[in-house]
């Protein structure tokens, strides 16, 4: 990752931009060209915009928030998908047929919107809207997702389609929830301070959900001239409650989303209020709805633990240990993943992609000679393998594996060629699991953390 990507995401919020308003007229000519995606220019990002709010500024290099955010997750390129009907399914429109397949969706709502009108001017109101709304929608498309709609303060997006993974775009989902909490976080709400806008008055809320193939039906609604293609099940409403039911800035999960990925306890909570000055458990969607049978629906959510799974985004780690406990960096140490996709190694991003049970994982420390340069040696290594999923417990091998390695100069060269510690791991079981390492030096000094979750179908 490079240092210029790094300071492109930190200064997202105020300095990827250039100033400057558009008319109606100008902004018909700003589409994208080929020189303007690619563009890494860095008179493009000079100065703070104490005029625009960065993000909301019309003037934009659209794909300046996408870029940092596909490399950092392994994907090439950018995402120049548009918002309305999902592609794979709008040649449904104005027509009567329709068509059952699976999708995950994401609903962002602008929290606290409406008390905005009451405090600020309206352009200025205006200004702070758009400028989460994008930063959401690219987040979005970052990712590959979809963005189908913004609804006044709200967007909706499907992640997932005909030829994509379920598994990997369920979870692309989430990644994309906690992006735009770092983004509100590190970015949107430190640049909104500088504008002399209180952080508290605004935030995002976000619901996901998943509908299986014989729970999502794709058609077209309205008349041919008024209609709009787009997906009907109870777990596309779902999302739209759930994120109705977050707090400032979190993630509300749907309970299918979570059986689907069988995803970990330990990276989901559940969501609390206070009654009569006490934390009360909320286990269920509301309304909880009555069923045909007149029982209640009990429908499970569960509230993400963005602390503990920003652990495993695939951010450069001198940026995440900033963020999380339990990541720390040292110039010169990288540790990396590589699954076995067909008869070749290729980087695996953590948590980026889903591979296939069976698939072998290599995980590699590679440490550059000047590394060593000035510690106390050999240093000590330790690494944690954890297991997570229903099947794994049922084999029996929710036990971490551990194991230990001892880093010297290489005698052979005398130091002066880097160094490399690799363990292969077939993928065995489905869900997420997770490869740890730590590095010590002689007086056990913590000198190097890091993690990688690997997503097995």
């Amino acid at each position: 990752m490079s240092k210029k990507n790094q300071e492109l995401f930190r200064s997202s919020f105020e300095s990827m931009y250039r100033t400057g308003p558009r008319s109606a007229t100008t902004a018909k000519s700003l589409q994208p060209t080929m020189e303007s995606v690619h563009r890494a220019d860095s008179s493009v990002f000079d100065g703070a915009d104490h005029q625009g709010f960065g993000l909301a500024n019309a003037d934009a290099d659209e794909y300046a928030i996408q870029r940092p955010i596909r490399e950092w997750f392994g994907k090439d390129g950018i995402n120049t998908g548009t918002i309305g009907a999902h592609p794979d399914f709008e040649y449904l429109d104005g027509t009567d047929d329709i068509r059952s397949h699976h999708i995950t969706t994401v609903f962002i709502d602008i929290k606290n919107s409406t008390r905005l009108s009451l405090r600020y001017d309206l352009r200025q109101v205006r200004k702070i809207k758009n400028t989460i709304l994008r930063a959401a929608s690219e987040t979005v498309r970052a990712l590959d997702g979809h963005v189908h709609r913004f609804m006044g303060d709200a967007l909706m997006a499907y992640f997932g389609g005909v030829n994509q993974d379920r598994e990997s775009a369920c979870m692309a989902a989430i990644n994309c929830a906690a992006m735009l909490r770092l983004l509100m976080d590190e970015s949107i709400g430190p640049g909104l301070q500088k504008q002399g806008i209180d952080p508290s008055d605004i935030g995002f809320r976000v619901g996901i959900d998943y509908g299986g193939d014989d729970e999502v039906l794709w058609s077209s609604y309205g008349y041919t001239d008024v209609s709009e293609v787009t997906a009907t099940s109870f777990f596309v409403d779902a999302a739209a409650k759930l994120q109705s039911m977050a707090s400032k800035d979190s993630a509300m999960l749907g309970g299918n989303l979570v059986r689907h990925l069988d995803f970990p306890d330990s990276l989901t909570g559940q969501k609390t209020e206070m009654r009569e000055g006490k934390p009360v458990p909320v286990p269920y969607l509301r309304p909880n709805y009555a069923l045909a049978n007149g029982d209640s629906h009990n429908y499970e959510i569960h509230e993400l633990k963005f602390k503990e799974f920003a652990r495993l985004l695939p951010i450069p780690l001198d940026m995440r240990q900033g963020l999380v406990n339990g990541a720390k960096a040292h110039s010169g140490i990288q540790f990396q993943a590589y699954s076995q996709d067909t008869h070749l190694y290729n980087e695996y991003k953590s948590l980026s992609r889903c591979v296939s049970k069976g698939t072998a994982v290599m995980f590699q420390i590679f440490i550059e000679a000047h590394a060593l340069d000035g510690l106390r040696l050999p240093l000590r290594g330790e690494w944690v393998r954890k297991n997570h999923g229903q099947q794994a417990a049922d084999a029996n091998m929710s036990k971490d594996e551990r194991g230990s390695f001892e880093i010297r100069p290489n005698a052979t060269n005398r130091g002066r060629e880097p160094t490399k510690y690799k363990w292969t791991r077939n993928a065995e079981f489905r869900g997420i699991h997770t490869m740890e390492v730590e590095i010590y030096d002689t007086q056990d000094t913590l000198l190097f953390s890091d993690i990688i979750g690997v997503h097995i179908r």
